[in-house]
């Protein structure tokens, strides 16, 4: 079978139509470039070139062939261009999850970034809620996560995207709807709509820590996954609830929303991805990522 460098030494003498130029382009002498072109239409048991002591020109067969290796030196050519591109972490594909919360602002101006900073990089995006990530990592089914933290057997290595308040939404009717904050005492024994354990146990988790530490037990009603499922809950009238401060981006009619005063416990947002991760486009993601998270204003 023949070789790139034979198809290149064809090329270059079909469009020259001079072995002494083709062999200067080539940085070779003519010589080896007679033979070269020999071993090619040996090769392919045709006359590619016609020749005579003053030129040299395609035989038919040659016309037809040089249109075909021309392709396949440019396709060549595209290949080593893009496998040291990916090499470098400037071409691929990345999968992202993020949880609903980040789906609003975060993931969107994050995207917009990455494609002026990184624009031949595939970034493919997969909603997840957190502790479904952490199930992702481990079948190999995304390689970067923007999620809140949770307990892990894997080794994942992570950075701080946001921190954000934790606070109050109640139904527009409520009796503590009038009150600029609320303390977490009035809402002992009150109907409350919770995370789940499960699927919602990052918020679970942290707001128990909040009525334990303050010595309150609500009226738990409901047990949700997703927090604007919470807020839709509350807006029925079902009870009240504890939701990070992005929550209001939502935009939910006949709710309020009001702060908790005191040191409350906030909620942070990660971008993480598994220790053992080697793939040139997600460190180059990852990286920007991080960059672009530390930038004020981003």
């Amino acid at each position: 079978m023949f070789d790139l460098k034979q198809l290149r030494c064809f090329v270059t003498v079909a469009t020259e139509l001079n072995f002494r130029r083709a062999a200067e382009r080539l940085n070779m002498t003519q010589p080896p470039l007679t033979r070269q072109i020999q071993l090619l239409e040996h090769e392919l048991g045709v006359q590619l070139l016609e020749r005579t002591k003053h030129s040299v020109k395609p035989t038919t067969a040659g016309q037809v062939f040089l249109v075909d290796a021309m392709r396949l030196l440019n396709l060549a050519e595209q290949a080593a261009n893009t496998v040291r591109r990916a090499s470098k972490g400037e071409t691929g594909r990345v999968r992202v999850g993020f949880t609903g919360a980040a789906g609003h602002e975060i993931v969107p101006k994050l995207l917009a970034a990455a494609k002026r900073a990184l624009p031949d990089i595939d970034v493919v995006v997969h909603e997840l809620v957190s502790a479904a990530q952490i199930e992702a990592f481990a079948a190999d089914a995304i390689d970067l996560g923007i999620m809140r933290p949770l307990g892990s057997r894997q080794k994942l290595e992570s950075f701080l995207v946001e921190v954000e308040p934790l606070i109050v939404v109640l139904p527009a009717a409520h009796a503590l709807a009038g009150c600029e904050s609320i303390d977490l005492a009035s809402l002992d024994r009150q109907p409350f709509i919770m995370h789940s354990p499960d699927d919602g146990k990052y918020f679970h988790d942290r707001t128990m820590s909040l009525f334990w530490s303050a010595k309150v037990m609500p009226d738990f009603v409901q047990y949700i996954d997703q927090t604007p499922t919470i807020i839709s809950m509350v807006r029925a009238g079902l009870g009240a609830a504890i939701v990070p401060a992005s929550a209001r981006r939502f935009n939910f009619d006949s709710v309020v929303f009001r702060p908790i005063p005191g040191d409350a416990i906030s909620a942070e947002m990660i971008m993480a991805w598994r220790a053992d991760q080697a793939i040139p486009a997600v460190t180059a993601l990852r990286l920007m990522a991080q960059d672009y998270f530390a930038t004020p204003g981003h």
